[in-house]
């Protein structure tokens, strides 16, 4: 199944809060101006009332009575939506208007005196507004008469008022939607280009056109950015590792092949011949059962993760015991087992393993390797100091330096290519760190590792 972009999964869920908010807020807004009209309704109904308060006398019987020309026309023209009553307080009907015609009123309750009640009521099968109020006159002979006013009005009015402003409301609410997300879709574009300049970038890397990204990235991306430049690195480190490797291999086993060409070519195959191959052949095979077990030891590339040392170490050695086993060599290990080193396994492996490889060939009997823990102040950049020593017969201080190029030896009486130091060197200039030589108090020389 495809996966929905980042962008089209911000702007989907954009546009559903917004849809959601912005209808809230046209809800919230259609109530607002109902209330608001419903109140224009009824101060509209109050002047009307008013208007029949003002029209409405006491005879010389106590008898109210009407005007005949009321201020209000539409009281007298029949299907005008405004009707009125006047109920006395036994609540029988004392005056009706001409608009109520042809029109089906519902009950009219008295109301006691200055109160009033504004509500819907149905009228010929549609609710109309009503307003009621009480009122008292007194007459001449100072008796009391209480009626009650009704005043209804048709909704058509306000209902057409109500439907214009749910199509203005609409209207605006869908070109500020509209509006909204276009720029919506423009701060996403603005907000994600960070991820498609490191997406370029990195195409520009697997087409071999740049080395690494360039880092000037948002706060948010340097560490994404770095770990990218990381990752690449030592991807690069590894793979000049590896021709290194076969390199080295190949020169390796030239001299050991050379015999044995040389062997097999003879017309003669003397006794000393024969053990001359097998010593070559058992060269070999040690050789390349070494280098074949660092290359299987190269592992991932870890960003975060820690290696434990001293599992590393101890397959090292297992590997060394066979190599240099006529010497036997007593190998004294000082590592903690909870220390981590982060990076590579591969890497560890090569240092550790060619810093061993170099003692334990130049050794008489005895080498020790430490690894100390050197914590920094923010403790994000805390690093290991690998101390490798024997009791050989050590290094000259002036070729301190000479052996540390590649195919440069400290003796040639010693079997090598000189490779090993410089492969160190390498890995530990890659990672930030630091190789020093020195000499031991074991009579042999020192090697500081800081990685």
């Amino acid at each position: 199944m495809k996966q929905v972009s980042l962008q089209n999964r911000l702007l989907l869920t954009a546009t559903i809060l917004l849809v959601f908010f912005l209808g809230m807020t046209g809800l919230a807004l259609d109530k607002a101006f109902q209330s608001s009209a419903e109140s224009a309704e009824l101060a509209k109904m109050e002047s009307e009332l008013y208007v029949l308060l003002g029209a409405a006398e006491l005879n010389q019987n106590g008898q109210l009575e009407m005007a005949n020309d009321l201020a209000e026309p539409r009281f007298s023209v029949p299907e005008s939506g405004l009707v009125a009553q006047i109920i006395t307080a036994d609540e029988s009907i004392s005056w009706v208007s001409a608009s109520a015609l042809g029109l089906i009123l519902p009950p009219f309750e008295g109301l006691e005196v200055d109160k009033s009640i504004f509500q819907r009521l149905p009228v010929s099968g549609e609710e109309w507004f009503s307003y009621s109020y009480g009122v008292a006159w007194i007459d001449e002979a100072e008796q009391e008469h209480r009626y009650s006013f009704r005043v209804m009005e048709s909704p058509q009015t306000y209902n057409q008022q109500v439907v214009k402003f749910r199509q203005t409301l609409i209207v605006w609410l869908t070109a500020a939607t509209l509006l909204l997300l276009l720029i919506q879709l423009l701060v996403l574009r603005w907000s994600l280009s960070p991820l498609r300049k490191i997406e370029d970038e990195v195409h520009q890397v697997e087409k071999g056109n740049r080395d690494q990204l360039t880092e000037a990235y948002p706060r948010e991306l340097n560490g994404l950015a770095a770990s990218l430049n990381l990752l690449l690195a030592n991807e690069r480190r590894h793979l000049q590792r590896y021709r290194n490797s076969l390199s080295d291999l190949a020169h390796s086993m030239k001299t050991p092949l050379a015999v044995l060409r040389g062997a097999a070519e003879s017309e003669k195959t003397t006794p000393e011949t024969r053990k001359g191959i097998e010593n070559e052949v058992g060269r070999m095979d040690n050789i390349v059962e070494y280098q074949l077990q660092k290359a299987a030891a190269a592992g991932r590339v870890s960003l975060t993760e820690g290696i434990a040392i001293l599992p590393v170490v101890d397959r090292l050695l297992e590997s060394l015991r066979k190599v240099y086993r006529e010497k036997a060599i007593s190998y004294n290990v000082y590592i903690d087992e909870e220390a981590m080193f982060i990076g590579e396994q591969g890497d560890l492996m090569e240092v550790v393993g060619n810093l061993l490889d170099n003692a334990s060939k130049w050794c008489n009997k005895r080498v020790s390797i430490k690894a100390t823990l050197i914590r920094s102040d923010t403790g994000t950049h805390d690093r290991h100091v690998f101390t490798i020593e024997d009791d050989g017969q050590g290094i000259a201080e002036e070729q301190q330096e000479l052996i540390l190029q590649r195919g440069a030896r400290g003796d040639t009486q010693i079997p090598g290519h000189g490779i090993g130091l410089a492969v160190v060197r390498e890995i530990v200039s890659a990672y930030g760190g630091k190789l020093t030589i020195g000499s031991s108090g074991m009579g042999g020389a020192k090697v500081e590792v800081y990685l």
